[in-house]
């Protein structure tokens, strides 16, 4: 009998600075595609990806539904290097080391601060947090 999914509650938090942020959107959703195939999940819904023009906010902006939770990103893209906000929460198991890799290889990391989350038991519990 299969063993019923026990999960873990992690949140990761990433901001900082790509060089080659996106402007098509199909870039977005590629790379979330790609990050999911990478951290091991399955999604249930997207990617949804759109660029965003308002003055002071431009970039693109994607989201994906996991079964096991959520990843979402932004790029603001008239800031050079371009700043990005990204988050990632799921009931499954993954590293930072995944996530960044993913993300540098997409957009070229240039610096990055993050806050690893276990969400386990309280609402929050540090697990780890640092730079790239």
């Amino acid at each position: 009998m299969k063993e019923p999914f026990v999960p873990n509650h992690l949140h990761l938090l990433v901001r900082g600075y790509v060089i080659n942020p996106p402007k098509d959107v199909k870039l977005v959703d590629n790379f979330l595609i790609d990050l999911v195939h990478n951290v091991r999940m399955k999604v249930v819904a997207g990617p949804t990806s759109v660029y965003v023009d308002d003055l002071g906010n431009e970039g693109a902006t994607g989201t994906i539904t996991l079964a096991t939770s959520h990843a979402a990103i932004h790029f603001w893209d008239n800031i050079i290097p371009s700043l990005f906000q990204f988050d990632i929460y799921s009931c499954s198991e993954f590293t930072v080391e995944e996530v960044l890799k993913c993300i540098n290889e997409h957009f070229n990391l240039k610096e990055a601060n993050y806050v690893f989350l276990n969400r386990n038991k309280d609402l929050i519990t540090e697990i780890s947090k640092g730079s790239y």
